[in-house]
């Protein structure tokens, strides 16, 4: 698969951990099997247009934003999945516990680098 299913899994997953669901949870809502999502959300498979649209419906989210990547490749699948998941925490957080978090890394950083 290309690069483009690996972006779209990784947008799926993002938006549906920043929304707290499981796969199982997103599954049954869309009506497809846990293993389908996972498929799509590791880039395995390309969802219909129709599925797609139903995984929009189910998490509330614009069709749009499913393809509203940046400008960087993708790194690795399990780069991609575990930036997701650190965006969807993240997103989980107040604006006082985002700098909390901002100042301890940059602390952490520094003392590695």
């Amino acid at each position: 698969m290309s690069g483009i299913e690996k972006r779209l899994g990784a947008k799926i997953t993002e938006i549906r951990l920043s929304q707290k669901l499981t796969q199982a949870h997103l599954a049954e809502k869309v009506n497809v099997s846990v293993e389908t999502i996972s498929r799509m959300e590791r880039g395995v498979s390309f969802p219909s247009l129709k599925t797609l649209e139903n995984i929009a419906h189910s998490l509330n989210t614009p069709l749009k934003a499913f393809f509203e990547f940046d400008g960087d490749q993708p790194k690795s699948q399990s780069f991609e999945r575990d930036l997701s998941k650190l965006t969807a925490f993240l997103r989980t957080l107040n604006k006082k516990d985002i700098n909390i978090v901002h100042e301890i890394l940059k602390v952490v950083f520094k003392k590695i680098g």
